[in-house]
């Protein structure tokens, strides 16, 4: 039985460095969405700014002015692609929590396994010895019987 309280230990510490990792994880997740948030809000800046420079919404523009406009729309053209690779990045480090996750929690699964496994086995070796008891007793009862 020491042997099962020395794996409770190890569960302890084990189910800790799980949640810890599933917290990460979360962590990570809810920054991910965060980022995919922001990337919606970009494009759809975009697509606002654009519908407002309709022809029908803009009748005499100055060509510094488009020059103007073109430079803004390049510049979020660029921020809509440097937020995609943040998103990437931060996709691949979603991932790799939710892996560490994972290995996290096969081992501590692996250790209430085991810790089941340690206590059936002593169960059953407890009942052994419980039905050899009550054998050895009978049969101790038996000849005693015969005896007198």
């Amino acid at each position: 039985m020491a042997n099962v309280k020395q794996l409770t230990i190890v569960l302890d510490m084990a189910q800790k460095k799980e949640q810890d990792a599933l917290k990460v994880f979360s962590q990570a997740q809810q920054q991910l969405n965060q980022l995919k948030e922001q990337m919606e809000s970009l494009v759809q800046y975009k697509q606002d700014y654009l519908a407002q420079m309709k022809p029908e919404n803009i009748h005499q523009v100055s060509a510094d002015k488009l020059i103007r406009l073109q430079g803004f729309l390049a510049q979020i053209d660029q921020s809509i692609f440097q937020q995609r690779d943040v998103i990437a990045k931060a996709s691949l480090a979603v991932d790799a929590r939710r892996e560490a996750w994972a290995k996290a929690k096969q081992y501590a699964d692996s250790i209430v396994f085991l810790i089941d496994k340690q206590n059936k086995e002593a169960f059953l070796k407890e009942d052994k010895h419980q039905q050899k008891m009550a054998d050895e007793f009978a049969m101790m009862s038996h000849h005693r019987k015969r005896q007198h």
